[in-house]
C-alpha cells in the first residue's frame, strides 16, 4: 500500500512539474504561427516577483490598441541567416530569426531598435535563449558574436546571452487571468565595433508565458540600454501584450486537426471558409493594424464572405467557437 501511495504522490509531483514547462512544441516558432501584440503604458512598470507561486498583476495597465503589430512565421529563405530556420516578422524592419530543435532554441539576429538608432544584426555564433525542457529555474548561456550595421555603416560585434525561468504563478491581464504561468527573463550584451564609433547594446527581456495556450508571450517587457562612444547613454522601456482576437498557429486543439477551408486566397471578390467542425461558429476578419472588419456567422460550417470593397493587403482571421473562444487563425490576401 506505501508503495501505491509511492507512486500516486511521483505522479501527482511530476504533472505539478510540467504543468509550467516550456518544450520545444509550446514555445518555439515554426512556420504558419500568427499572432498579434498590442502596445502598452511603460510609466512606472515593474516586472514583479521572482520564483514559485508568484502573482503579477498587470489588470489595469493602459493598453494602446492602436498600436499594434501583426506577427507571421515563414519559412526562412534569407541565405544571410541558417536556411532551416523561420523568420518571425511584422515588417521588413522588424524581422527576427531562429532555428530550433528538441533541446534548444537559437536566435541568429534581425533587427534591433533603441530610441532612434536601428540596427540589424547577423549572427555567426548564436544566442541560446531556451533549453529545452525549460521550468523554473532552467537557465542557459551563450557566448555570440557577428555582423552589425547601422545607418548603413557596417562592423561586428561581441557579447553574450543569459536566460532564466524565474518564476511560475499567476498573470492577470484585462483579457483575463491565467493561472498556469512560467516567466522567462533574457538578457543580451551586444558590444560593437563600427570602426570610429564603439558601444554596448543592452537588453533585456521579461516574457510570461501560459504554457496550455497560445505559444507567444502573453505580457512582454523589454528595455533596451544603449551606450555609445559619440552619443550619451539612452535607454527605452517597451510594453507589449498579446492581442487576444488573434491566436497563435499552434496546433493544441481538436479543431485545429480537423479540416477548416479557406480559398480562393488570394481572391479579389469572396473568400469561401467551410469546416465539417460544429464548434465553429462565427468568423472574424481584422486588418493589419487590428481593426475589426468583419464579423460574420458560419451556417452549416459554410461562410461566403465579400471582400470586392477590402483594400489590398493581408488580412488576419480567426474562427470563434461556442464559448466565444478563438479556435483557430490565419491569413487571408486580398488582390485586385
Amino acid at each position: 500500500m506505501k508503495k501505491i501511495y509511492l507512486s500516486i504522490f511521483t505522479a501527482l509531483a511530476g504533472l505539478s512539474l510540467n504543468a509550467q514547462t516550456l518544450t520545444n512544441a509550446n514555445h518555439s516558432p515554426a512556420a504558419g504561427d500568427v499572432f498579434s501584440t498590442w502596445q502598452c503604458d511603460s510609466t512606472g512598470i515593474t516586472a514583479g516577483a521572482s520564483g514559485p507561486g508568484a502573482t503579477w498583476n498587470f489588470g489595469t495597465i493602459i493598453t494602446h490598441t492602436s498600436v499594434v503589430k501583426n506577427y507571421s512565421a515563414i519559412t526562412n529563405t534569407n541565405t544571410s541567416y541558417p536556411t532551416s530556420g523561420v523568420k518571425v516578422s511584422s515588417s521588413p524592419t522588424n524581422e527576427s530569426y531562429y532555428t530550433s530543435a528538441v533541446a534548444s532554441l537559437n536566435y541568429w539576429g534581425g533587427n534591433i531598435t533603441v530610441s532612434t538608432t536601428a540596427a540589424s544584426l547577423i549572427y555567426t555564433t548564436p544566442a541560446v535563449i531556451a533549453a529545452y525542457p525549460m521550468s523554473i529555474t532552467t537557465t542557459s548561456s551563450s557566448t555570440t558574436a557577428g555582423s552589425i550595421t547601422v545607418l548603413s555603416l557596417p562592423g561586428t560585434f561581441t557579447g553574450n546571452s543569459n536566460t532564466l525561468a524565474d518564476g511560475t504563478g499567476t498573470l492577470i491581464l484585462a483579457s483575463g487571468t491565467y493561472s498556469n504561468v512560467i516567466r522567462v527573463v533574457t538578457t543580451q550584451t551586444i558590444n560593437f565595433n563600427l570602426g570610429f564609433v564603439t558601444g554596448t547594446v543592452t537588453q533585456k527581456n521579461w516574457d510570461y508565458y501560459n504554457v496550455s495556450s497560445p505559444k507567444e508571450a502573453l505580457f512582454t517587457i523589454s528595455t533596451s540600454t544603449l551606450a555609445s562612444s559619440v552619443s550619451p547613454t539612452s535607454t527605452q522601456t517597451i510594453v507589449t501584450r498579446r492581442n487576444p482576437a488573434i491566436a497563435t498557429g499552434l496546433n493544441t486543439n481538436s479543431f485545429a486537426q480537423t479540416n477548416f477551408a479557406v480559398f480562393p486566397n488570394p481572391s479579389n471578390t469572396t473568400v469561401n471558409f467551410a469546416t465539417e467542425n460544429t464548434e465553429a461558429k462565427q468568423v472574424a476578419v481584422y486588418d493589419v493594424t487590428g481593426k475589426l472588419v468583419a464579423k460574420q456567422n458560419l451556417t452549416e460550417g459554410k461562410l461566403t464572405l465579400d471582400v470586392s470593397s477590402y483594400t489590398t493587403g493581408l488580412y488576419m482571421y480567426s474562427v470563434i467557437g461556442n464559448a466565444n473562444q478563438t479556435l483557430k487563425s490565419g491569413k487571408i490576401t486580398v488582390s485586385h
